[in-house]
């Protein structure tokens, strides 16, 4: 009976070390293909003639596109990976290491200098292609693991922005139905706490849930809780508590966008990158 529980550790620790390797081959490879790249165009310089410049500028451009061709193929990959075949993380790594060694490619094809016009407008699409890439592989291994500590049920934007509605609401609510002072500080301090930077900041710092948070957040509003009736302390304290919602709703919204932002901008940098391209390729073999 406790043969099933107990092995799920081991398969899951086993699948680690599995991708674990995978990787470390890919950087292996990757580092390998830096330095065959590199010797094969500063060797080249070395002995510089023009019939072996062309080969190795015509290569270099091959190899580069073809390579990035194959790393723009992840959504096809993503697909297969959801049929079985594979798993998603290893297409993921081998679209990161596959682009590097393209960008490297293109970068001797080049020559180290952006060139005409239209190379160095290609060659700015490329670069914001790689360093899009790169900022969605450090959000994709640091935004999900700040996303599971501070949530409490996991939702959707479109769920975030209901809920943050809903406290709104309830808290103007509360306010409207109190005194002067109660509406006071909901408006003076609670709305400006609800949209505030540096507590969205703590959510982040701190890995903080909003049961974490509540208490710390109620002592702070302690000396103007004192200044209200007794019968709307409770009242204000189910204002401040929409409104520190409010707040982390906003933190984990900012989250869920840059992770679309980031992967709408690398979508569009690799469209414009791959027309370029191929204007880029037309002109050379016919022009």
């Amino acid at each position: 009976m406790t043969a099933g529980p107990s092995m799920v550790p081991v398969r899951v620790s086993t699948s680690r070390a599995r991708s674990l390797r995978v990787e470390r081959a890919l950087q292996i490879f990757t580092i390998l293909s830096f330095a065959a790249l590199g010797w094969w165009y500063f060797s080249s310089h070395q002995h510089p003639s023009a019939n072996g410049y062309h080969v190795l500028v015509t290569a270099l451009g091959w190899i580069g596109t073809g390579l990035a061709v194959s790393a723009a193929a992840l959504s096809a990959r993503k697909r297969l990976a959801y049929q079985g075949v594979g798993r998603l993380s290893a297409w993921l790594t081998g679209h990161i290491y596959i682009g590097l060694i393209s960008a490297a490619a293109i970068f001797f094809h080049c020559g180290l200098h952006a060139g005409p016009p239209l190379t160095a407008l290609l060659l700015t699409f490329f670069l914001l292609t790689i360093t899009s890439g790169v900022l969605g592989w450090f959000m994709a291994r640091r935004i999900p693991p700040l996303l599971t500590a501070m949530e409490e049920t996991p939702a959707i934007a479109e769920d975030l922005l209901t809920i943050r509605a809903d406290c709104l609401r309830g808290m103007l609510e509360l306010a409207s139905n109190g005194s002067a002072e109660f509406r006071a500080m909901v408006q003076l301090r609670l709305m400006k706490d609800a949209t505030s930077w540096s507590r969205m900041l703590r959510f982040y710092r701190r890995r903080s849930s909003l049961a974490e948070e509540l208490p710390a957040f109620h002592r702070e509003l302690d000396e103007g809780v004192a200044h209200l009736r007794e019968s709307e302390r409770r009242a204000f304290l189910r204002a401040a508590e929409y409104a520190l919602r409010v707040n982390k709703m906003n933190a984990e919204l900012l989250l869920q966008r840059l992770m679309r932002g980031w992967l709408t901008l690398h979508v569009v940098s690799t469209s414009g990158m791959f027309g370029l391209a191929a204007i880029h390729i037309f002109s050379v073999l016919y022009f």
